[in-house]
């Protein structure tokens, strides 16, 4: 049987390499154990064989989770009903699903309750036994931990504290394991598993910000149980030791707090406001995470013994990537459109692949050489895609700007462009349409871009079963009927059933030199609920199937939800189906 587009040669070879990663990775790890001559860390797990099953035996339920969360993806994929209940939000006015927060709760519950309930008897009666056969002498690191352990009247506390070290630090390890797997855009599981981008990439977000609080436990835990070596903290923590051997855990702290260090950063510029602000500062510090492993791992070997399989899927997906850099692609067309925004079309072989909903990174080498940014496919053919983005409103030095001065010159046709993609999951709004008696768009300034190619896609097929289409755009950009899309929506719009109303947010100065000539056009912010209301359930009574798609900022995305829940609360024949694309994400 000839293979789909959709399970092409290439991305069967991506899924046998990415599954292949996972048996591997346990028979490597299982190999690193067994040969300490492999270990390059100053603390080597493979040097202390009462370490070896509990460390066993958590990877053995880290495999078992990923494959239970497998066996679910699954599962919802062919149960509409058990789909339909991981897919349903927990809060009117928040897009986070019953299956994120599920997860993530079990991941929690499995990385810090149930993994350190399974290990702490057996790191327990390791410590006692060391309490009991080091009442003198020094440590093969030089520190003296029996003498100043008996010479407390509560040496259990010491073991208390040490327990925490190893139960935390191990947590860790599995916790790394967990965040490295969302991050691969090209990623077959995501793909094989239906995974909604949004949703891995706010698990994966979710995972470094607990990593870092888990972090700094694990920190102070180590300094509170070392508060009474001879040795300063000081010097234990932030002195680079004099005249040490490696492999003696004599480096051991210093470098579990240079890791800490480089997280820090990570997490930091990872934050909303960093990213929104400055996202060229959140793109090139996050790659500092590498050596945040680097050091994580020669503090203790066994850190990367849970992150091999999202290791490799990384590699690979980085070294599909990089290929994109000797594949230049190159510009065919610019639009500048009136109101402002402007469309750009690149040829690509990627095209034909490209779905409404997903995006590409794009990089103009002309204008920066390493910048890559997201920009959603407005169109796409046999060989070509068309993107529409707006310059950056108050700042010239900003990458959209000094594209769009770039592209606006007509020497800008044939400039070359790196490309990777697609990425992101199709409009899953398009699956189920032929079900729905309308289809709504409700999207804010550029967010338009993101429903434009599920709009034309819908009036291309267009039957008498084909839903009503509504498009709701809110921006601050004048002239926006005269955008190309718009008029041709307007001039479809007896024939193909589709509804456009815009929605004109800029200050009462610029309404003065806005479009007037739209009857479509309202110089107000938009409110969901009163335009499903108006033109979408037009009656009082009766059953409706409606999906909204919602894109734009986060205000903007809350007041919608609100709204589709008051609604369907008000009308309780109507089923409302929504989907959301965010800015933050």
């Amino acid at each position: 049987m000839p293979l789909t587009p959709s399970l092409s040669v290439s991305k069967l070879a991506l899924g046998l390499v990415s599954l292949a990663a996972f048996p591997a990775a346990w028979v490597l790890v299982h190999l690193l154990m067994a040969n300490k001559q492999w270990c390059f860390s100053d603390f080597c797990v493979e040097s202390m064989g009462s370490r070896r099953v509990p460390v066993r035996s958590s990877l053995v339920v880290f495999y078992c989770f990923l494959l239970f969360t497998g066996l679910v993806a699954i599962a919802s994929k062919h149960l509409p009903a058990f789909r339909s209940l991981l897919a349903r939000r927990v809060h009117s006015r928040n897009t986070l699903t019953v299956a994120e927060v599920s997860w993530f709760a079990l991941v929690l519950l499995v990385s810090l309750v149930a993994v350190p309930a399974m290990i702490w008897s057996p790191y327990w009666n390791m410590w006692a036994s060391m309490v009991a056969n080091m009442s003198s002498g020094s440590s093969s690191s030089g520190h003296n931990h029996g003498a100043a352990m008996q010479a407390t009247n509560w040496p259990w506390i010491r073991i208390v504290h040490q327990n925490l070290i190893l139960v935390s630090g191990d947590s860790l390890s599995l916790l790394l394991g967990f965040v490295i797997l969302p991050v691969s855009k090209n990623s077959f599981l995501a793909d094989f598993f239906d995974l909604p981008y949004n949703s891995t990439m706010r698990m994966h977000m979710w995972l470094g910000f607990t990593i870092f609080w888990w972090s700094m436990f694990h920190l102070v835990v180590t300094m509170l149980a070392y508060s009474v070596e001879a040795t300063p903290i000081l010097e234990l923590f932030f002195k680079w030791p004099a005249n040490a051997t490696w492999g003696n855990m004599s480096f051991l702290y210093i470098t579990g707090v240079v890791s800490f260090v480089f997280l820090a950063v990570v997490v930091v510029t990872s934050l909303s406001y960093v990213r929104r602000k400055a996202y060229n500062l959140f793109y090139l510090t996050h790659f500092l995470i590498f050596v945040s492993i680097l050091f994580a791992y020669l503090h203790a070997s066994m850190c990367i013994f849970y992150m091999i399989p999202g290791l490799c899927m990384y590699a690979i997906d980085g070294t599909m990537r990089l290929a994109s850099r000797f594949s230049p692609s190159y510009i065919q067309a610019v639009t500048v459109e009136e109101c402002g925004l402007l469309s750009v079309t690149v040829s690509t072989k990627a095209a034909a692949a490209a779905r409404p909903g997903q995006f590409m990174r794009v990089n103009v080498p002309s204008v920066s050489k390493l910048e890559f940014h997201p920009w959603s496919i407005v169109k796409s053919g046999k060989d070509a895609v068309s993107f529409l983005f707006a310059p950056h409103s108050s700042s010239e030095k900003e990458w959209s700007s000094r594209v769009a001065a770039a592209v606006k010159d007509g020497a800008a046709l044939n400039t070359v462009v790196h490309l990777q993609g697609p990425f992101g999951k199709e409009m899953a709004l398009l699956k189920d349409a032929d079900g729905m008696d309308a289809v709504v768009f409700y999207v804010a300034g550029t967010g338009i871009a993101a429903c434009i190619a599920a709009v034309d896609e819908l009036l291309e097929t267009a039957t008498s079963s084909v839903p009503a289409i509504h498009v709701f755009w809110s921006t601050r950009n004048t002239n926006m009927s005269s955008l190309s899309w718009v008029q041709k929506w307007l001039a479809e719009k007896a024939s193909k059933n589709v509804n456009v109303v815009m929605f004109q947010t800029c200050d009462e100065q610029a309404w003065l030199m806005a479009d007037t000539q739209s009857a479509a056009l309202n110089h107000h912010r938009p409110e969901l609920k009163s335009l499903l209301t108006k033109h979408v359930v037009l009656k009082e009574f009766g059953s409706m199937e409606v999906g909204v798609f919602v894109c734009g900022p986060e205000r903007f995305v809350r007041d919608a939800l609100e709204s589709v829940d008051t609604f369907t609360r008000q009308r309780k024949g109507v089923r409302v189906t929504v989907e959301v694309e965010s800015y933050d994400l």
